[in-house]
């Protein structure tokens, strides 16, 4: 059975209102890896090729060097999400309005997931969060 990367969408929002700092961060990763899977998935089905090292630049790039202008917004939207969920897992300094990251990390995996929806043709998911 494969995996259901929602899950990792409904984990961070469970950890969205945790206090410390680790769950905050975790959240965004978690946020983050839900979109990179989506987008991976569909790439792949468009005939993506790449390969580690260096995967999820790749996706991103190839996403907004597509044709279609939906698949473009999800490369700009993914290379976003990246680029915090680095910030979150590798830099040891403070982000500043941590809270605010996250709300917005989440707020942009909910609208990538309608935006995936949308290219294949699929009615928009049930909405998580507030």
């Amino acid at each position: 059975m494969p995996c259901d990367w929602r899950e990792f969408l409904l984990v961070a929002h469970a950890l969205r209102n945790q206090s410390g700092e680790g769950f905050q961060r975790t959240c965004l990763g978690r946020g983050y890896y839900f979109v990179y899977n989506l987008g991976l998935i569909r790439a792949r089905s468009m005939n993506f090729s790449g390969q580690i090292p260096g995967l999820h630049r790749k996706l991103w790039n190839w996403c907004q060097m597509h044709t279609d202008p939906l698949i473009r917004q999800m490369g700009v939207d993914g290379l976003r999400m990246h680029s915090l969920r680095i910030s979150a897992d590798y830099d040891g300094a403070s982000i500043p309005n941590l809270a605010r990251e996250v709300k917005t990390q989440l707020s942009r995996a909910e609208a990538f997931e309608r935006l995936t929806a949308q290219v294949n043709g699929q009615a928009p998911p049930v909405r998580l969060g507030p």
